[in-house]
């Protein structure tokens, strides 16, 4: 009898190790402080790409040309 009482025993403690090792990771899941300021950065990061993109494109050759008067008067 004490042979199957010793037995049943570790099989309790796989299912404990088991059910900590879900628990862990379904904690690992969870979004933390820092995991929030490293999404908002990588947003601002991604809008400032965007505006800069966009400042880009709106200043056009005509632009650039009216920027900078030696290259509009080496033209003319």
């Amino acid at each position: 009898m004490t042979d199957t009482a010793s037995h049943s025993a570790p099989e309790r403690g796989r299912f404990r190790r088991a059910l900590a090792g879900v628990g862990a990771f379904l904690q690992a899941l969870e979004s933390t402080s820092f995991d929030d300021t490293l999404d908002r950065i990588e947003r601002l990061e991604r809008e400032v790409g965007r505006l800069t993109e966009e400042l880009r494109q709106s200043r056009g050759p005509a632009a650039v040309e009216a920027q900078n008067p030696s290259a509009a008067a080496s033209e003319h």
